[in-house]
């Protein structure tokens, strides 16, 4: 079920304009991952994926890639 969950995070980062006008979705995957919420130890990737998505933190002014204003 994370995936209707990653896609409107997706949307939201687009709409919000933080990455700029026309980010690419390499772009939005790098912010969605640098902002998600680590879950279990380290290495537990292929078990927990990415981590929690955060949408909030995803759509916050500044951080990782966010376009210059």
């Amino acid at each position: 079920m994370a995936a209707p969950h990653v896609t409107a995070s997706a949307a939201l980062v687009i709409a919000s304009r933080v990455l700029g006008r026309h980010p690419t979705p390499a772009q939005i995957v790098a912010r969605l991952r640098a902002t998600a919420r680590k879950l279990g130890g380290g290495g537990d990737e292929g078990l927990y994926g990415a981590g929690l998505v955060n949408a909030a933190a995803a759509t916050a002014p500044g951080g990782p890639g966010a376009a210059a204003k």
